[in-house]
């Protein structure tokens, strides 16, 4: 199995179980069990996309680095790629009317924007990342 697939794999998992974890601090967006399971079955594929372009560089640059313990300078780059980029998708989403935070949502200060998905892009993508290198030496 080759290393995006992995990354895949990995990211869908997480994603989904993270997005079903934090559907309360969101407006109500599902009908039914059936919706609920299938609206965050399209969350984690839209993750997926989002956490490959947040890896790009990594995936493109980064053999090397693994074999002189740059692991580090990685996570740092992706949880950065992937602060920035989530909190892109959050201020047109939450602007656009695509999605509404509930009550408990917490919003991070000057950002305006909410933390459980800023801390999504910023943690799954470095753990699918570390994850794929570390499943192909298993």
């Amino acid at each position: 199995m080759n290393r995006i697939t992995r990354i895949i794999i990995v990211s869908f998992i997480l994603n989904l179980v993270w997005e079903m974890f934090q559907a309360i601090l969101f407006a109500p967006h599902f009908f039914g069990t059936a919706d609920f399971v299938l609206v965050h079955i399209m969350a984690a594929c839209a993750d997926i996309i989002i956490t490959l372009l947040v890896l790009t560089p990594e995936l493109f640059l980064s053999e090397h680095m693994f074999r002189t313990g740059g692991r580090l300078k990685w996570t740092i780059l992706s949880a950065s790629l992937g602060l920035l980029v989530a909190v892109c998708i959050e201020w047109y989403a939450v602007s656009s009317g695509m999605w509404t935070y509930g009550p408990y949502m917490p919003i991070i200060p000057f950002l305006g924007v909410g933390l459980t998905p800023i801390l999504q892009m910023m943690i799954i993508p470095p753990v699918a990342g570390y994850v794929s290198v570390r499943g192909a030496h298993l």
